[in-house]
């Protein structure tokens, strides 16, 4: 940083590209959970989806696939958004890369951009979650009727990515405040 506590060239080249990563890793993982989405989708189909339990109170029904396909078309919705979000924060990136760096109402509208387009993702993965579980439903039985490989399964599927979202959460929520925080002293200065 320079004496005056304002960034060097070289300091904002950085930042730029840390951006621009983040948000090609974004719209990259958005197309991934895209592609499962309609690997989802494709098990709602009625009358030809049975469990793999023996059990016919084990099997789906109608009101499971339909949750899933809303749970689906729910998350893509979140991944779409996202992308769009993420391919703004990119288009401004690169109008303002000649223009003055330091223009308090760009930073503000790339940042929120930004971090919608993070929050977009989060939520379609907490929505692929919930549908990823009434898929493991589908495939190998309903967890009300007890079978311990459905069970298993959700408790494995949940206790992975829960954890996960809420540490993303709660990193990408403290990032948000720090350069909130960032952006509002720079511009008052």
């Amino acid at each position: 940083m320079a004496e005056d506590g304002s960034k060097t060239e070289e300091e904002r080249v950085d930042e730029k590209k840390y951006f621009q990563k983040v948000l090609d890793d974004i719209v990259s993982l958005n197309s991934l959970f895209t592609v499962a989405v309609f690997v989802g989708l494709s098990l709602a189909t009625p009358g030809q989806i049975q469990s793999l339990e023996d059990r016919s109170e084990c099997h789906s029904d109608t009101r499971l696939r339909k949750r899933l396909v809303s749970f689906e078309i729910a998350s893509f919705s979140c991944f779409v958004f996202s992308g769009f979000m993420a391919k703004t924060v990119k288009i401004f990136l690169y109008i303002y890369q000649k223009q003055d760096l330091k223009n308090p109402h760009r930073q503000k509208i790339s940042l929120i951009a930004f971090y919608l387009s993070i929050y977009g993702t989060m939520c379609g993965c907490l929505f692929l979650l919930l549908a990823m579980v009434d898929v493991v439903q589908i495939k190998l039985g309903r967890l009300s009727c007890g079978s311990k490989y459905s069970l298993n399964t959700v408790l494995i599927l949940v206790g992975a990515i829960a954890p996960a979202l809420l540490v993303y959460f709660t990193s990408v929520s403290y990032g948000l405040v720090f350069t909130t925080k960032k952006v509002m002293a720079d511009s008052q200065k």
